[in-house]
């Protein structure tokens, strides 16, 4: 439920990543508690980290007002939102509580809780809560959405579902990528039978969508992000099976709540140098633990001058010994209970602003 007014007890902040800003839809819908949306613009201030940036209004703004009276909790992710959710808890006085999903970029001290997964490798504390899938709506919760075409009746069926991601550090979907995935994909079809459902994300380059679509050998339909309806929800309850590319955590998690067959399709790797760095160092501190490169480690990422490393493999691994890849997997049943251990702890959480 979502009002018009801003006294709602919850304000929501979305940035500029459609998946994160899905999961904290999510999680607002579900609290079951009135909860304003505010979309946040970042200048390129906002690269910086937020230890640097304080608890300003240097590197966003929002188009609509901020002000009393302010939010009992603030639902946020990201690095680029910290400023803004700190400054929205000083002009509180510091009643407000701080709601933090995936990493914050941040030192860990500043937040009243943090819900992460695998990927991103958080050190134990108090305030964080590992979940091993990311929030999503269940089947319940689930949004209206838009029939597909009326070209669809001449697909044959069984239907598979490509969801297609694109850069995410440190996987990049190249030309090389695109041309892997388009015979993947049609070799995964010409074995099942029937025909393919293409469906690109915000980060999916228009290029490596037009190589998927020329190098399919396969019956299919492609759709590019953001021409036409979006067929998303669709996709996810009419097709049978699905391949999901490997850069995408909330796709992949997505997909297994169907209880349908799902293929990962692993993307190229190309890491940069900061990347690189701060994975070699994180490795060397879990081989060493207690030495003096462990304790640096720990120390840059609780004053948030480090990030956590994002391993999607942690994930991939984490879902594979889970067993949710396996036909007789319970993704379903895994996330509900995550669901209600979420909702329960951030309800303590704001019950005590």
């Amino acid at each position: 439920m979502e009002p018009e007014t801003n006294t709602a007890p919850i304000w929501v902040l979305l940035g500029a990543k459609h998946g994160d800003n899905q999961q904290l839809l999510a999680i607002a819908e579900a609290l079951n508690l009135p909860f304003r949306t505010i979309a946040l613009q970042f200048n390129r201030l906002a690269r910086q980290a937020p230890v640097l940036l304080g608890a300003s209004r240097l590197s966003w703004h929002s188009d609509v007002p901020l002000e009393a009276p302010w939010p009992r909790a603030l639902l946020a992710a990201g690095r680029k939102s910290v400023p803004a959710a700190r400054w929205i808890r000083q002009q509180s006085g510091g009643r407000t509580r701080l709601i933090h999903v995936n990493r914050p970029w941040a030192p860990l001290a500043w937040f009243d809780l943090i819900v992460s997964t695998p990927q991103y490798a958080l050190p134990e504390r108090p305030n964080v809560l590992a979940n091993l899938l990311p929030f999503a709506r269940v089947p319940k919760d689930a949004m209206p959405h838009a029939a597909l075409p009326i070209e669809s009746a001449a697909l044959p069926r069984p239907w598979t579902g490509v969801l297609v991601g694109g850069k995410s550090r440190p996987f990049v979907l190249n030309d090389n990528g695109a041309a892997d995935l388009a015979k993947t994909v049609s070799a995964l079809v010409r074995k099942t039978g029937g025909s393919a459902w293409i469906l690109g994300s915000p980060r999916t380059p228009s290029a490596a969508m037009q190589i998927v679509e020329q190098d399919l050998t396969v019956p299919s339909h492609v759709v590019r992000w953001g021409q036409g309806e979006n067929l998303y929800g669709a996709v996810l309850d009419l097709v049978d099976s699905f391949v999901v590319t490997s850069d995408s955590a909330s796709m992949l998690t997505d997909a297994l709540l169907t209880g349908r067959p799902v293929t990962r399709f692993e993307l190229p790797l190309e890491p940069d140098l900061k990347w690189r760095i701060a994975s070699a160092w994180r490795a060397a501190a879990l081989h060493s633990p207690g030495s003096m490169i462990a304790r640096s480690f720990e120390a840059a990422v609780n004053i948030g001058l480090l990030s956590s490393v994002r391993d999607l493999g942690r994930l991939h691994r984490a879902l594979n010994e889970a067993g949710l890849f396996s036909p007789d997997g319970q993704p379903r049943e895994l996330a509900e209970s995550e669901r209600r251990r979420t909702l329960d702890r951030i309800a303590r959480v704001i019950e005590g602003a």
